[in-house]
C-alpha cells in the first residue's frame, strides 16, 4: 500500500526505557491575546514575546540559537466567556477569548519518543537511524484538534545539532504491513523520532557520524 500523506504532528509511542508514555506532562501558561492556533502535537517554545508564556515553535524557530523546544502540546485549558466557565480543548484557537491566562500541558521528557510522517519528498528509512531531521509546522485541524506537523525530509543530516529531532527507527518495524505510513520505498513513511536538545536537556547532541 502506498503510504498516505496526512500528517497527524508528534504523537507519542513511547518512553526510550520502554515504561508507559504516560510520563513527562508538564504545565505551562499561554497568553490568551496569542494570536495562532496551537494543536496537540504541535512544539512549543517559551515565547520571545511574553516571557513565561509558550507558544508555537516553528521549524525556524526551533532550530534557532540558543532557542529549544519545551515539548509537544498535550492540550488546555482556559475559561470561555462564551459559556461563563472553563473548557477543555485539544487545541488552543487563536487569541482564546479570555482575559485569564491559559493552562497547557506539555509533553517536556526529552527521553519521550514520538511518531511522526515525513514529508512526500525523500525516502527516509532505517539506513538513517541515528541522523537529525527537522520538521515543518503544517495545517492543524480544528476539528479533531491535532496538529498537521510533518517531519522535513530535504532537512536531515548526520551532525546538526540544529535539527530538533533524532531518527530512531521506522514505522514499518512496527506497523502491521499494507498500513499507511509503513511503505519504505518511497515518501511519506512514519518514523519514530526522539528529541535532540528540550530545555530539560542539559546539552544538544549532534547526530552519529558515518
Amino acid at each position: 500500500m502506498a503510504n498516505t500523506f496526512s500528517p497527524f504532528g508528534f504523537r507519542s509511542f513511547g518512553h526510550q526505557d520502554g515504561s508507559a508514555p504516560t510520563m513527562g506532562l508538564s504545565r505551562f501558561f499561554m497568553n490568551s491575546s496569542y494570536a495562532t492556533n496551537v494543536f496537540t502535537g504541535d512544539v512549543v517554545s517559551i515565547s520571545s514575546g511574553v516571557p513565561g508564556t509558550i507558544e508555537l515553535s516553528t521549524s525556524a524557530l526551533a532550530v534557532a540559537a540558543g532557542i529549544k523546544p519545551v515539548g509537544v502540546f498535550a492540550g488546555c485549558e482556559y475559561y470561555n466567556s462564551n459559556v461563563a466557565r472553563v473548557v477543555w480543548s485539544s487545541y488552543f484557537p487563536a487569541s482564546a477569548g479570555s482575559s485569564s491566562p491559559v493552562t497547557a500541558y506539555v509533553i517536556s521528557d526529552p527521553e519521550m519518543q514520538f511518531l511522526a510522517q515525513a514529508s512526500s519528498g525523500s525516502v527516509v528509512g532505517t539506513s538513517l537511524v541515528g541522523w537529525n531531521i527537522g520538521y515543518t509546522i503544517g495545517t492543524g485541524n480544528t476539528t479533531t484538534g491535532l496538529s498537521g506537523a510533518y517531519l522535513n525530509s530535504s532537512n536531515i543530516g548526520t551532525a546538526s545539532s540544529s535539527f530538533p529531532w533524532r531518527v530512531i527507527d521506522s514505522y514499518s518495524n512496527f506497523g502491521p504491513p499494507g498500513a499507511n505510513g509503513t511503505s519504505t520505498s518511497e515518501g511519506g513513511g512514519w518514523l519514530v523520532v526522539q528529541p535532540t536538545g528540550w530545555m530539560r536537556n542539559t546539552v544538544s547532541l549532534t547526530g552519529v557520524t558515518t
